[in-house]
């Protein structure tokens, strides 16, 4: 277990959260970050969120500063 894996664990336990909308938003995100002002670092963020495990989807979610509860089944 890593530093952070208790925590997102613990998340995951805690309540389901919808994935598949989650991760079309992060993608979303991550192409209008790439069109605006990071250019290709956005581009291979939102190529990374289209094949990130569940786990690694909330840690992404989180250094965006996303709201993770309108994603809680």
């Amino acid at each position: 277990m890593g530093l952070f894996g208790g925590l997102f664990e613990d998340e995951k336990a805690q309540g389901n959260y919808d994935y598949k909308r989650l991760r079309r938003d992060l993608e979303n995100e991550y192409a209008a970050q790439s069109a605006t002002f990071s250019g290709g670092f956005g581009f291979c963020q939102m190529l990374d969120a289209s094949s990130a495990s569940d786990e690694e989807l909330l840690k992404m979610a989180k250094r965006e500063g996303i709201n993770l509860n309108k994603y809680k089944k």
